[in-house]
């Protein structure tokens, strides 16, 4: 409860035993404890159940010696019964054990100990008893301590008869206690602790005038009795002066609203521990609180806190005496770092811990921090930092914990850190940190947790920096971008670890021995750790719950004693494993084994009796053969045998097989379904992507299945009668080849989810039965038709996909009456206006875009969360109470006919996409949006004005499309806040200014950029170098000048890391860049349109195509010098685009690096010199242009360059010449200029054969050289012809040069005419 609870706690016992001067423990007394009272515990203890043998010691006549019971030592009459040793809530709550229950009820024996005084029975478990109102006759009593002992029911009144009490402690955490009238607690006027948290307070209009009544009160604790905000609406608390003593107040977890009340505090100028932690309260944090100058401990966790009143510094400032403030999980969204007044000089503070984690915290670390020297804690994860860290932060020599994860800190760990001597805890993970670890971490002798994972730390981490970490307990280091780890092979490290998290950290070893020192150690994860080679025999000695390995070089057969391994799980997948599968022996127990994704063939082997596996995954391997038959008695949670190509008709299983979950998904089974099939109990089954054949069997009735999965297969026919007990949680048939219409549903069929989509089913829907449980069906994509019949009213199916079905005519108007959770009718025929039923929605998810509505948007109140009424015809203004939907979080209006303004009550709405693109909506764009918002589309409109600041103040922005429109003036500066961007298009407006320099590597996430066709000017800051996820660069149609910046060629995202360059050097790339990009943005892909100009025209790209696009657009504007060589290391772009600019020189030799790229358009330029040949390398080449260019020599030849037929491709470069252009060339080779070595070039031609190369170059030389020279020595007449043969060579080489320098001045002086 805290220290100063605990203090209160001690202080109030201290006094009941300074009171009682005679006491002492029993068990130093030779007193003997009278015979009534030994007879009453007897049957209190007659009434518990004692499993643990807890009251074991409650034997014999002198009771003052067993366990629990204290007696006066002069008279021998017991004044003390704590029943359990530990009362403490950590040990004693719910989660905790219970080793004491009562059977029935407690028994009134207690009133016999006529002297007791003191009485604790929390944590023991009354079975959902109520309190015993006997209780309430033991006046005597001055400490009561019931909390966590699972009472229930009205707490008694007859409590408020201990008049004499000073410790009331009725905490508990399950709310089952319930004070129906508080007035018995003013009787209690000696009361100095009272804790009724979990308790619901019924008279809630008298509850703090009630304590108001208090006047010796100290701690006070009402955690989470439901209270609200007219629980303390009584004026008597704002002028009461009895709660002036109060030194501890909790109020979590109640139900408090509203800026906070300042007169509920005024008069509690003794507080020294406040927590309002877990509640509503909004607004700021206020000033006043500065006048509670004892106050230590304030915790405001858990609200909807804005802001804090003067900023965080002054706030702690003040607060000269306060050791602890808490306030994560709020709404904080100002910069901390910046402050009011001078911060300079020593400030004068106890603060020991700063926890202001999950909030919206954004700038820079502040620097004031280093005042606060005797911080132990500081916890700041979780919010949107996106400066470097401090190295102020070393000299904060007390810290024990710093938690700086989930934010966008960049720049290096200061090596500082290393100075933390008391560090326990260091977390860094989930930043944007960069450069190497420094060594100075190894320094940390206190350190037990590690935590530097997914970053982008790179170089090698060796034995120096775990040197002096001998308590290390959790070591995460994974997930960085190129990190690697250096040990000798001999070395044992001086931790041991419970948690070795290296994943991604390269070794480029086989698994390192220094692992089987770390006898301690639980889970291991070196996966993506460039490890090789076979298993090592010694990973069979470790006992370790989770041994993940995946994604390595590892080769050679499962060795033979993986069959014994005890692992909970034990994860090879993605590897290089090789041969059969070993014979598991009898018995073997396996929790997770993961052989996915490696090359293990042949067929599977007989599974011996008694075989448990509970999760088998052998997917994606080249298993081969039919399926064995199954033992009878072998048991498989999980078992996936996908994406391999196992053979043959199903083998039959024995009845009593026991599959919770098989998968036997795209493998080449075949044959129709057996009959045998429906005998089985399958919790799952999943056989799509097969090639199982035929009608669909007739199931017998009873039929079983939580999910079957026959999708994607050759099932042909129509579909068969179901029988009347047939039961399917989910079947799915989609993708198949079924036909003819739908056949009547049966009355007593239960199924939950039925996919019939994508098949050929035809004619209209049938009349659904009034009792049917269907909860979601499918029906998209094939041919039915007709107008959409009548739901019965008491219909159960919360979700009913129709889409892309032949349905016409208008919305009819019983959907009015169904409770749907989502209704998908989207490419269809449905015409007319929205019904009247619209206006009133009850969906969650409403789709009806693609089709032919027309009319206005009616009013619409509706708890829809969900609605798509795009690609309508859709007309007029937005209704202007738009905002009364203020439950719509995703809506869409695209592609309609929407005319007039956007009406300001769109900022009432917890929108998180909007998309009104594609009408005619003019004005300007709001400047109020609510920070929900995520995803906002309002391009090809006609909107004008200025780009609001206010969208700067949305956390999550993820995409932002404003292209189309008419916008003017600059980007504002609010722009830089939104780091958390992926897409931001505001292309084809009129904005102007220059590129902002704040395009830079905090926006970490950003993919595409367009700022195409407006009126930009300047240079190309070099900060967009550090965008270095960006794989759409669009400036083009600008008025941008100065060269195109080099570090270009570094943006990571528009290189293939995966392809090797031509140095031989290789880098991979993590699959999920380019594969689960939906996942890690949260972007609908479906939803993003991005129109780029490739190959010379226009295209629209959305889905996974956006995805994958990489494209550089700088095209018409004004940029000069040459073209950065380092533009050809971006290898991924499909796309580039330089073209009417004045760029100059060559083109870079190494063009042919880019073997992605398939439009070039390098037109309209003063490029010189020669085409290199690599440009046909470009296999994938299919738009080109270099005309109108100062180009010479010959147009290179190759494979792919020679389908590009069109002569206008090198028009307007008179000095070019080649088959294409019918101008003959001369067979002089022409000379390539020099190519820049590439940045990340690391490949060294071998010594050898380079001195080998040496050697005969030289000795040809020599031998050539002076050979020839010697025989010109010794023959006069040859000497004489050759001297003369030179002189002759050397004047028609003169001539021909003048000719030729003649020819090209006038051939210049005539295209200038």
């Amino acid at each position: 409860m805290g220290r100063y609870c605990s203090q209160v706690f001690t202080l109030v016992t201290l006094l009941l035993i300074l009171d009682n001067l005679c006491v002492c423990f029993c068990n130093n007394s030779t007193s003997i404890c009278r015979d009534q009272e030994r007879e009453a515990l007897l049957q209190l203890r007659r009434s518990l159940v004692d499993p643990s043998g807890l009251l074991s010691s409650w034997e014999g006549k002198d009771c003052c010696r067993w366990e629990g019971v204290i007696c006066d030592r002069v008279h021998g009459h017991v004044i003390n019964l704590q029943l359990l040793p530990q009362p403490t809530k950590d040990e004693t709550s719910p989660m905790g054990p219970m080793l004491l229950l009562v059977d029935g009820e407690l028994n009134s024996s207690l009133l016999h100990l006529r002297y007791l005084n003191h009485l604790d029975l929390s944590g023991i478990d009354s079975n959902h008893g109520k309190i015993p109102e006997f209780i309430g006759s033991i006046k005597q009593l001055r400490y009561l301590n019931l909390s966590f002992a699972n009472f229930h029911g009205t707490v008694p009144q007859q409590l408020g008869n201990l008049t004499k009490l000073e410790v009331l402690d009725l905490g508990n955490e399950d709310k089952n206690l319930v004070v129906d009238d508080i007035l018995w607690v003013s009787h209690l006027q000696s009361l100095k602790y009272l804790d009724m948290s979990g308790s619901m307070i019924s008279n809630e209009r008298v509850l703090m005038q009630v304590i108001s009544m208090l006047p010796n009160l100290l701690h006070l604790s009402l955690s989470g009795c439901g209270l609200h905000n007219f629980h303390f609406s009584s004026n008597r608390l704002a002028n009461s002066t009895s709660l002036v003593h109060l030194q501890y107040l909790d109020l979590s977890s109640n139900l408090f609203e509203s800026p906070m009340p300042s007169t509920l505090f005024q008069n509690m100028t003794s507080l020294q521990h406040l927590d309002l932690s877990l509640n509503f309260f909004h607004s700021l944090i206020p000033m006043w609180f500065d006048k509670f100058t004892s106050l230590a401990y304030l915790n405001l966790e858990g609200n909807l806190v804005d802001s804090i009143e003067g900023g965080l510094f002054s706030f702690l400032k003040n607060m000269r005496y306060l050791k602890s403030l808490h306030l994560c999980s709020n709404q904080i969204g100002e910069e901390i770092s910046t402050t009011q007044g001078n911060s300079s000089g020593l400030i004068e503070n106890s603060l020991e811990s700063l926890e202001i984690c999950s909030n919206h915290l954004k700038g820079a670390l502040p620097d004031w921090l280093e005042h606060f020297t005797k911080l132990k804690s500081i916890k700041l994860f979780d919010n949107f930092f996106s400066s470097p860290i401090p190295s102020l932060i070393g000299s904060l020599s007390n810290l024990e914990t710093l938690d700086l994860s989930g934010n966008g800190l960049n720049g290096t760990i200061p090596p500082s850190i290393g100075r933390l001597s008391s560090l326990r805890l260091l977390d860094l993970s989930y930043n944007e940190l960069a450069g190497h670890i420094p060594e100075s971490l190894g320094k940390l002798r206190a350190l037990q947790e590690l935590l530097l994972h997914n970053n982008h730390l790179e170089g090698v981490i060796t034995e120096i920096h775990f040197s002096n970490l001998s308590r290390l307990k959790e070591l995460w280091i994974n997930n960085n971008n190129n990190l690697s780890f250096k040990a000798k092979p001999s070395w044992i490290p001086p931790f041991q670890l419970v948690v070795i998290g290296m994943n991604s950290c390269k070794f480029g070893a086989k698994v390192p021995r220094w692992i089987q020192t770390q006898v301690n150690t639980i889970d291991i994860i070196l996966s993506n750790a460039s490890l090789f080679g076979p298993l090592p025999s010694w990973l069979a000695n470790l006992t370790l719950s989770k041994l993940d390995l995946s994604d390595n070089q590892i080769t050679g057969p499962l060795p033979e004693w993986l069959a014994n391994l005890t692992f909970s799980k034990l994860d090879l997948s993605v590897n290089q494993i090789t041969g059969p599968l070993p014979e598991w022996p009898a018995n073997s127990t396996f929790s997770e084994l993961d052989l996915s994704f490696n090359q293990i063939t042949g067929p599977l082997l007989e599974w011996p009796a008694n075989l448990t596996f509970s999760e088998l995954d052998l997917s994606f391997n080249q298993i081969t053969g039919p399926l064995p038959k199954w033992p009878t008695n072998s048991m498989f949670s999980e078992l996936d045998l996908s994406f391999n190509q196992i053979t043959g008709p199903l083998p039959e299983w024995p009845a009593n097989s026991t599959f919770s979950e098989l998968d036997l998904s795209f493998n080449q089974i075949t044959g129709p379904l057996p009959e045998w099939l429906a005998n089985l109990t399958f919790f799952e089954l999943d056989l799509s992507g097969n090639q199982i054949t035929g009608p669909l069997p007739k199931w017998p009735a009873n039929l079983m299945f939580s999910e079957l999965d026959l999708s994607v297969n050759q099932i042909t026919g129509p579909l068969p009668e179901w029988p009347a007990n047939s039961m399917f949680s989910d079947l799915d048939l989609s993708f198949n080849q079924i036909t003819g219409p739908l056949p009547e549903w049966p009355a007593d069929s239960t199924f939950f989810e039925l996919d019939l989509s994508f098949n050929q089913i035809t004619g209209p829907l049938p009349e659904w039965p009034t009792d049917s449980t269907l909860s979601e069906l499918d029906l998209s994509s094939n041919q039915i038709i007709g107008p959409l019949p009548e739901w019965p009213a008491n219909s159960t199916l919360s979700e009913l996909d129709l889409s892309s079905n032949q349905i016409i005519g208008p919305l009819p108007e019983w959907p009015a009456n169904l409770m749907f959770f989502g209704l998908f009718l989207f490419n269809n025929q449905i015409i007319g206006p929205l019904p009247e039923w619209s206006a009133n929605l009850t969906f969650s998810i409403l789709d009806l875009s693609c089709n032919h509505i027309i009319g206005p948007l009616p009013n619409m109140s509706t708890n829809c969360s969900y609605l798509d009424l795009s690609h309508n015809l859709i007309s007029d203004s937005l209704p202007t109470d738009i905002g009364i939907m203020y439950q719509v979080s995703t809506l869409f209006l695209n592609d309609n006919l929407i005319g007039g303004t956007l009406p300001s009550s769109l900022c009432n709405m917890e929108l998180v996409a909007l998309n009104l693109a594609k009408n005619s909506l003019f004005g300007s764009i709001l400047d109020c949006w609510n920070d929900s918002l995520s995803f906002l589309t309002l391009s090809f409109n006609k909107l004008s004005g200025v780009i609001p600041s206010s969208l700067g103040s949305l956390p999550h922005l993820t995409t932002l499309h404003l292209n189309g429109n008419h916008l003017n003036g600059e980007l504002p500066q609010a722009l830089d806040y939104c780091t958390s961007l992926a897409i931001l298009d505001l292309g084809e407006n009129n904005l102007s200014g220059s590129i902002p320099t704040w395009f830079d590597g905090s926006f970490h996430s950003l993919l595409i950029l367009r700022l195409r066709e407006n009126r930009f000017v300047g240079n190309i800051p070099p900060q967009l170098c550090s965008l270095s996820r960006l794989r759409i660069l669009d400036m083009a149609m600008n008025n941008l000048t100065g060269m195109i910046p080099h570090c270009l060629g570094n943006m990571s995202g528009m290189i293939n890391l995966n392809q090797t360059n031509s140095s031989g050097s290789v880098a991979v790339a993590p699959i999920q860049d380019i594969i689960f990009v939906p996942n890690e943005y949260g972007i609908v892909w479906d939803r993003e349109h991005v129109v780029e100009i490739l190959k010379g025209r226009h295209n629209e790209y959305t889905k996974i195509v956006l995805q994958l696009v990489v494209n550089l657009d700088l095209s018409s504007n004004f940029l000069n010098g040459s073209i950065p060589e380092e533009l050809s290391f971006l290898s991924r772009l499909h796309g580039l685009n330089l073209s009417h600019n004045h760029l100059s020189g060559d083109i870079p030799i190494g063009i042919g690096n880019m073997r992605s790229l398939e439009s070039l358009d390098l037109s309209n330029n003063h490029l010189s010199g020669i085409i290199p040949q690599g440009i046909s390398a470009l296999t994938s080449l299919a738009h080109l242009n270099l005309s109108q260019n100062d180009l010479m020599g010959q147009i290179p030849k190759g494979n792919q360059i020679q389908t590009l037929d069109d002569p206008s491709i090198y028009a307007g470069n008179p000095l070019l010449c080649g088959d294409l252009l019918r101008k003959k060339c001369f067979s002089v080779e022409t000379p390539q200029p020099q190519k820049v070595p590439h940045p990340k070039d690391t490949h060294e031609e071998d010594k050898l054969d380079r001195m080998l190369f040496y050697v005969v170059v030289m000795l040809g030389f020599t031998i050539g050289f002076w050979g020839f020279f010697e025989v010109l020595q010794f023959k006069k007449d040859w000497r004489r012809a050759y001297f003369s043969f030179v002189d002759q060579v050397a004047d028609k080489a003169y001539v021909a040069i003048v000719v030729k320098v003649a020819k090209l001045k006038r051939l210049r002086l005539s295209r200038s005419m």
